[in-house]
């Protein structure tokens, strides 16, 4: 789950601020609808600022997370197999 204060501040990141010169604002009037959406439109998290993005090792600790998590769960899932394997054999005897 996203940290809440990284989420605020990527929101606040891409808020579009007040402007009260003309020059702009006629400049943003000449946008169309695909160059427009292209500026305001919500970004993902990796095109946030440096800053505000989480650090490399905090990526790379939860990619290993996830590794290990799923090696922990598929060795549990075979060697669950065998014991179940070696019970029916057993009970069969």
């Amino acid at each position: 789950m996203a940290n809440a204060n990284r989420t605020r501040a990527i929101l606040a990141a891409q808020k579009v601020r007040r402007v009260d010169d003309p020059k702009a604002i006629e400049q943003a009037l000449k946008l169309t609808a695909e160059q427009r959406k292209a500026i305001y439109s919500p970004k993902s998290a990796t095109q946030a600022p440096q800053h505000v993005q989480g650090s490399e090792w905090v990526r790379a600790w939860r990619t290993v997370e996830k590794i290990t998590y799923g090696l922990t769960a598929f060795s549990a899932l075979i060697f669950g197999g065998l014991i179940v394997g070696e019970s029916k054999k057993s009970v069969k005897q």
